[in-house]
């Protein structure tokens, strides 16, 4: 739990809405409201252009307000969010197939541990300092700790740890740090603590090519007329 508080203590920047479920689009006729335009869609799950479009300008509202961004760097930034959120419809359609959820429960659990290491009151001053509602966070939450909860499912399983990996973690990380786990006021939690690391290190290395694979298994459809104008604009 504590490594999960740490893990989402700071998540109060968040691209709301950027899934939008398809029974919500429908289909409109000209008496309707104006549908949003869909960038990326896996079978039911969408990002929008202008979800996209929040979420570019979120990752760009932490460069200095003087910094002309160059095209080239706006570029980069704008495949590495598509990537991203990509691999979010990704784990959201995996969390469809394999019935995965995260209960209200887990959720509020979750929420009381974050903001129990804020003062009283800080937290929802930090909401408000980020223009963000205590539901777009919330709603955000639930879907980080949806995809993290996938991934868990899908390799940890896979992971195993020997002896001779904690040894040498204990002496590149430990020993030749200088370190002394020994003085530790709980020395009983250094080798979890070691193990738990270790397991963080070989999930990260899977995951790549775990993804990877993953993609394959579903019909990607992209809107290159809506890509094409995000990337040529300015």
């Amino acid at each position: 739990m504590q490594q999960r508080r740490w893990r989402y203590r700071c998540l109060c920047i968040v691209w709301a809405t950027l899934v939008v479920w398809a029974g919500f689009l429908g289909c409109s006729d000209s008496k309707g409201p104006v549908l949003p335009e869909v960038l990326i869609q896996i079978n039911d799950s969408v990002i929008t252009v202008d979800a996209f479009n929040r979420a570019v300008e979120d990752t760009t509202a932490d460069f200095p307000t003087d910094m002309d961004i160059d095209a080239e760097i706006l570029a980069d930034i704008r495949h590495r969010i598509l990537n991203q959120l990509t691999e979010r419809l990704i784990l959201i359609e995996r969390a469809r197939e394999l019935n995965i959820q995260i209960s209200d429960p887990e959720l509020e659990e979750v929420i009381a541990s974050i903001k129990s290491d804020y003062p009283k009151g800080e937290f929802d001053q930090v909401l408000l300092e980020q223009a963000v509602s205590f539901h777009q966070w919330k709603s955000e939450l639930r879907i980080r700790l949806l995809m993290e909860k996938v991934v868990d499912h899908e390799l940890e399983p896979r992971i195993r740890i020997t002896q001779e990996e904690i040894s040498d973690y204990y002496e590149q990380h430990y020993r030749s740090s200088g370190s002394d786990p020994e003085k530790e006021e709980d020395v009983s939690s250094i080798d979890a603590i070691i193990v738990q690391q270790v397991r963080n290190s070989k999930k990260e290395a899977m995951y790549r090519e775990w993804i990877t694979a993953l993609e394959k298994q579903y019909t990607l459809n992209v809107n290159q007329v809506a890509w094409d104008s995000i990337v040529t604009r300015p």
